[in-house]
């Protein structure tokens, strides 16, 4: 459990059923900002670049959609960096690599799709996203970039980006164009409301 976890399950306020999609879901359990959602009743899309993840997300979360790809602007196979296979640190960003990493960072050709896609062609095709939960060291903003927000409008916005800067950054500036306002902030994640038009 985390502060951004608990400060989403405090906003849904108990609703019982729900539509969930994290990208850069890393871990079932810690430091994921669907656990408590999951455990009240909702269900969703896991997506990660981590083989072992994915793993873990079928074992522990059976009923829920399980991704092992990249989401980026274009489908295909991308380079995904990284140095250990168990990390919170695999990136499809050379420049976030060599500015985090400390070390040799090892690469590999890893599956991509669009964020579209994976709802077009998964079960949720038609759905509402009532949380986007967005972790993918430093790809966050193409990927909010290139969301379908007039088809998919998710309700809540969780999304982590580093600089002391908020509201100045190119993540804030898209999503208040979008019509969200910023409701939260812990150390790294940022949580936005959808606007009623």
């Amino acid at each position: 459990m985390n502060e951004a976890d608990l400060q989403i399950k405090k906003y849904f306020n108990g609703k019982k059923k729900g539509f969930y999609v994290d990208v850069g879901a890393y871990h079932p359990v810690h430091r994921n900002n669907t656990k408590l959602l999951y455990e009240m009743g909702w269900e969703g899309i896991n997506i990660d670049i981590s083989n072992f993840s994915i793993k873990l997300f079928n074992h522990l979360r059976p009923n829920d959609t399980n991704l092992n790809i990249a989401v980026s602007k274009t489908n295909g196979y991308i380079e995904m960096f990284y140095q250990k296979k168990i990390s919170q640190l695999l990136t499809i960003k050379k420049e976030v690599a060599n500015n985090v990493f400390q070390g040799k960072i090892k690469s590999k050709k890893v599956q991509s799709k669009t964020l579209n896609d994976v709802l077009r062609e998964s079960q949720y095709n038609k759905r509402k996203i009532d949380l986007l939960d967005i972790d993918v060291e430093g790809a966050d903003l193409e990927l909010l970039q290139s969301l379908n927000f007039l088809k998919y409008s998710p309700e809540l916005i969780c999304v982590e980006y580093i600089g002391e800067d908020k509201e100045n950054s190119e993540i804030f500036k898209l999503l208040t164009n979008k019509n969200y306002k910023h409701i939260w902030s812990g150390v790294f994640s940022h949580i936005f409301k959808r606007m009623q038009a």
